[in-house]
């Protein structure tokens, strides 16, 4: 069967007019999709590498958590808020520095551990701030600083008026509530 002149035109009108459509609406669609796959692709791609990364770290994390849990069997417990302000003297004591006043402030219970904050005011000099906080970090017990405000004297003697906030943690006997 032979086309004639005006059915070729017409065939390969209606052909040139399916693959413009296809190329209008179609292709840029399915381009569209293929382009979010393929950032969909890389995104995981990111978080496998990442997940890897942590995979990795594990074994350097597990030595570090078997490390603190030695650390607490050995850490000095606190039975009251006293013990705490107790430690905190025996280091005041060690570093020079005057205390001005010191008070206990509203203990927190949690879970499985207690936490007694204490705070303190005195005068102290650089060397002597830094020698204190030091000791603090390094004492046996559980105490971090949550707060420190240091202040210049007005007589210029090169001391500073610290204002300092420590929170004690202990754990409580017996096991946790669930």
């Amino acid at each position: 069967m032979a086309l004639n002149k005006r059915e070729l035109k017409l065939l390969m009108l209606t052909i040139t007019t399916v693959m413009v459509g296809v190329n209008l609406f179609l292709f840029p669609a399915l381009l569209a999709r293929w382009q979010k796959l393929g950032r969909d692709l890389n995104d995981r791609r990111r978080e496998l590498t990442t997940a890897e990364a942590t995979i990795a770290h594990a074994p350097e994390w597990r030595r570090s958590y078997d490390a603190l849990g030695r650390n607490l069997k050995q850490a000095e417990r606190f039975a009251t808020p006293t013990d705490v302000i107790k430690k905190v003297d025996e280091v005041v004591s060690a570093t020079g520095i005057l205390t001005q006043s010191k008070q206990t402030l509203k203990e927190e219970e949690r879970d499985v551990y207690h936490e007694w904050p204490v705070q303190y005011k005195f005068a102290a000099t650089v060397e002597s701030l830094v020698k204190f906080l030091y000791g603090l970090q390094t004492s046996s017990g559980f105490m971090t600083v949550e707060q420190l405000d240091v202040t210049t004297r007005s007589d210029n003697s090169g001391s500073l008026n610290c204002v300092i906030q420590i929170r004690a943690l202990t754990a409580k006997e017996g096991k946790p509530a669930s």
